[in-house]
């Protein structure tokens, strides 16, 4: 694990960095704008279908609002210079009525909002909202060279299938029974039951236990071969199947990042697209098990790793204290500190002295804030990345952050 960098990879890292202070001014664009275009030089056409091109946009929290900014940013800047294909870590269902909504499928003039409410909960906030609205009006001007929206994850249970099992049990005996068991679940749907339980707000029995106890009941309580008990029980079957594998864990298992990353190649090579991933660092990384790494097995430097860390500031209702000791983000840091500014480092562009070298190749503590995070836990939210400079091409560092904005519901209908 990392320890205090030596002075020369400070020096180094300062040298060739780029300052990109304040956000959202000339001088955060200007950076952004050279960054996509060191990760995605313009090519004809013929060149990119024979070798894919996948951007991996990796921040290491989803809940500040100038590191959404930034992916968004650089989202927009890379569709700018081709890319054609944006990835979600979402559900393939929530991918395809992203993707119907954005390509102009649904000529209604509402937003995004209701699909978002059915999303995973860290994906509901306003930069995202912002990018789905550029990316709509950008293929109402392009129909013939339009984005699409994919997502990752298989199919699995929204919030609307809830108030489905609701409504087909109203009147029955046991629905106020029903009623407490999926409201008790469903809060896994905004960040997960691993956060409800790292903060208390649960300690009782597993969500997948509570959900199969919701089937059971409404089993008995419908109709056998009714279509109300057919609709219920489909809805409670997708409600199962989320709580035994949430989108909260990621894809489950080496198997399914594999395969997910060789569909993903797949479609790339057959339809002649470029794309970006917007996921986590723990899946995007070069190296190791992953996603990010199956796809440098495909593409070898066809894909590239953005990687966002951060140094302290303000999330939720909390102040984040400093990076710890020796880890990657406390030395991000202090570079920040010698320079005044955040700032994006390309670790592929410029030669590397042994010493830099060595400490690029080497194992480095990351901090990662997700819906578990505490405070007064923070030595306990370190990510373990292995061979920095392989897993790694672009580094992003912003020295303090504020809350993300989230997406306001919309209102009920009727």
């Amino acid at each position: 694990m990392s320890v205090g960098a030596p002075a020369a990879v400070v020096d180094w890292l300062s040298t060739h960095a780029r300052p990109m202070q304040p956000y959202g001014d000339p001088p955060w664009r200007d950076v952004v704008t050279d960054i996509a275009d060191g990760l995605l030089p313009r090519r004809a056409d013929h060149e990119a279908a024979d070798t894919p091109t996948v951007i991996g946009l990796a921040p290491t929290t989803r809940e500040s609002v100038e590191v959404s900014e930034l992916q968004v940013d650089l989202l927009q800047a890379l569709v700018t210079r081709g890319v054609r294909t944006v990835v979600l870590q979402d559900t393939t269902e929530i991918g395809e009525r992203l993707d119907h909504w954005a390509r102009a499928g649904d000529r209604s003039a509402s937003g995004p909002e209701a699909i978002l409410a059915d999303a995973w909960g860290p994906w509901r906030t306003e930069s995202l909202r912002r990018a789905l609205i550029w990316l709509r009006a950008r293929n109402a001007t392009h129909p013939a060279d339009q984005v699409e929206i994919r997502g990752i994850t298989r199919p699995a249970a929204e919030p609307a299938d809830y108030d489905r099992v609701l409504a087909l049990t109203t009147g029955t005996r046991d629905h106020e029974r029903i009623s407490a068991l999926l409201a008790t679940i469903r809060v896994a749907h905004d960040g997960g039951e691993h956060v409800e339980r790292a903060h208390g707000r649960w300690t009782g029995e597993p969500f997948v236990d509570l959900a199969r106890q919701a089937r059971t009941a409404t089993a008995a309580v419908l109709d056998p071969g009714s279509d109300a008990a057919t609709r219920a029980l489909a809805a409670l079957d997708r409600i199962v199947r989320f709580h035994a594998a949430p989108l909260s864990r990621g894809r489950s298992g080496e198997d399914e990042e594999t395969a997910a990353a060789d569909q993903l190649v797949e479609h790339l090579r057959a339809t002649g697209r470029r794309a970006v991933v917007w996921d986590g660092i723990g899946h995007l990384a070069a190296r190791g098990t992953s996603f990010g790494s199956r796809l440098r097995e495909h593409l070898g430097t066809g894909y590239r790793c953005v990687l966002t860390t951060f140094g302290s500031g303000r999330i939720r209702d909390f102040h984040l204290p400093a990076p710890r000791p020796g880890s990657l983000d406390q030395t991000l840091d202090h570079v920040a500190a010698k320079l005044g500014a955040g700032y994006a480092v390309n670790l592929t562009a410029a030669p590397k002295p042994e010493t830099v070298g060595r400490w690029l190749a080497g194992r480095h503590a990351v901090r990662l804030i997700s819906g578990m995070y505490r405070p007064d836990e923070d030595e306990r939210h370190y990510f373990a990345l292995d061979d920095l400079a392989g897993s790694v091409d672009v580094l992003l560092h912003l020295p303090e952050i504020s809350p993300v904005r989230y997406v306001e519901p919309p209102e009920p209908k009727g």
